[in-house]
C-alpha cells in the first residue's frame, strides 16, 4: 500500500511539473490563487516556488506516512516483519521530509551565491 501511495503522490508531482506547475498562495481577499512557477524571470524564483509546492505536498504526506507506519507496527501482534515494514514506513518518511528540508537550505544558498 505504501509502494502505491508514494507511485502515486510521485505521478501526481510530476504530472503537476510537466503541465506548467501550479503553487498555492493564499490572499486575505480572494482566497486561493493559483500561481504558476514557471512564471518567473530567473532559475532562483522557479526553484524557490517548486519548494514551496513540495512543503505543500511533504508535510500531510509525511504526516499520513507517519500514521501508516505507526498503525502498521501497533497491529503487527508479535509478526516481526510487519514490525519491520511500519518501521522501514516510518524512517523513509522521515526521510523524505528531510530531503524537503534540504532542499529548501539548498535553495536559500544558491540565493546567497547569487546576491539576492
Amino acid at each position: 500500500m505504501t509502494k502505491r501511495l508514494f507511485a502515486g503522490a510521485a505521478l501526481f508531482a510530476v504530472g503537476i511539473t510537466m503541465t506548467g506547475g501550479v503553487a498555492l498562495a493564499v490572499t486575505s481577499t480572494t482566497g486561493i490563487n493559483l500561481v504558476n512557477p514557471l512564471s518567473c524571470s530567473d532559475l532562483v524564483c522557479v526553484a524557490q516556488n517548486i519548494v514551496n509546492f513540495l512543503w505543500l505536498l511533504a508535510i500531510p504526506l509525511c504526516t499520513i506516512m507517519m500514521l501508516i507506519g505507526g498503525f502498521q507496527m501497533m497491529t503487527a501482534a508479535g509478526n516481526p516483519e510487519q514490525f519491520s515494514n511500519g518501521s522501514k514506513t516510518l524512517q523513509y518518511a522521515a526521510i523524505g521530509f528531510v530531503v524537503v528540508l534540504l532542499a529548501g537550505g539548498l535553495v536559500t544558498f544558491i540565493k546567497s551565491l547569487f546576491g539576492q
